[in-house]
């Protein structure tokens, strides 16, 4: 007759293997989803005279649904890098966006996701006009990491963390924002629209820098339904903006090399080159 200690033994032991076999799978899929990239590319797959790009977000997709926060977190990164998702290269984040990424984001759950640069507060992680529109982030962090021109339109931002980060001309389109916290981020001329702000965490500073139309204040009261505006390059706010802005220059690694990486102790190098690396198909 089994002992407790023996039956315990035995009910961790199952335990640890379904989550090695659970990594080992998502693994799998993370090394064949990058070799998948490498090959399109070189079949011009990803060039912008085969929009939409079906097969690539059909691939992408289903990659999606079956790996965890960390490695949505290092594609997220890996896409930026070559151009995959904010496409625009724009310094300020301020400019008229004139490229569709070649990779679609919405509709997606990246709940959980943390995203921040290895140089801590000396960069910022590049994440420029990136368009997080109709996805899920709750939860999520950004630390260090350059989000100008990003859209977080129709979006689930609950419980989202902003730390040092930059947000100059950003979007938040009925985003919302419950018990979101914008910490020490800088929010020059980022505009916010038809969202609840009454338990976000706004400093003073902040709500100088942004726009607010047709908004729920963080003291209860309602913002102006209008805003005099052309392209959002010269956006007049309906509160008063500072003059100064933290800009960063955007420097896209542009190679198509693919390597597939190995998670063995939970990180993972944030530039991934795409090598034809081992394939385990």
């Amino acid at each position: 007759i089994a002992t407790y200690q023996q039956i315990k033994a035995a009910d961790e032991r199952r335990d640890f293997d379904f989550k090695q076999a659970t990594e080992l799978q998502r693994q799998h899929l993370y090394n064949n989803f990058i070799n998948d990239i490498y090959q399109l590319y070189k079949d011009g797959e990803l060039n912008d005279t085969r929009s939409p790009w079906a097969f690539v977000n059909a691939r992408f997709r289903v990659l999606h649904r079956q790996i965890d926060a960390l490695r949505k977190a290092y594609i997220l990164i890996f896409l930026k890098e070559k151009e995959l998702i904010g496409r625009d290269q724009c310094e300020t984040g301020c400019g008229q966006r004139l490229l569709n990424d070649i990779i679609r984001l919405n509709e997606l759950n990246f709940d959980g996701v943390q995203l921040s640069s290895e140089t801590g507060t000396l960069n910022k992680l590049k994440f420029q006009c990136v368009k997080f529109d109709h996805v899920s982030l709750i939860g999520a962090t950004f630390a260090n990491v350059d989000l100008s021109g990003t859209a977080f339109d129709h979006s689930q931002l609950n419980g989202v963390q902003f730390n040092n980060s930059l947000l100059a001309c950003a979007t938040f389109n009925g985003t919302h924002l419950n018990g979101t916290d914008f910490a020490d981020s800088n929010l020059e001329s980022a505009v916010f629209t038809n969202v609840n702000l009454s338990t976000t965490k706004l400093t003073p500073n902040q709500l100088r820098q942004a726009t607010f139309i047709n908004a729920t204040m963080p003291n209860g009261t309602m913002s102006s339904n209008s805003m005099e505006t052309s392209p959002i390059t010269s956006v007049k706010s309906t509160v008063q903006i500072s003059s100064t802005m933290e800009t960063g220059s955007t420097s896209g690694d542009s190679s198509m090399t693919a390597e597939s990486n190995t998670i063995a102790t939970g990180t993972m190098p944030l530039s991934m080159e795409m090598t034809s690396a081992n394939s385990e198909r």
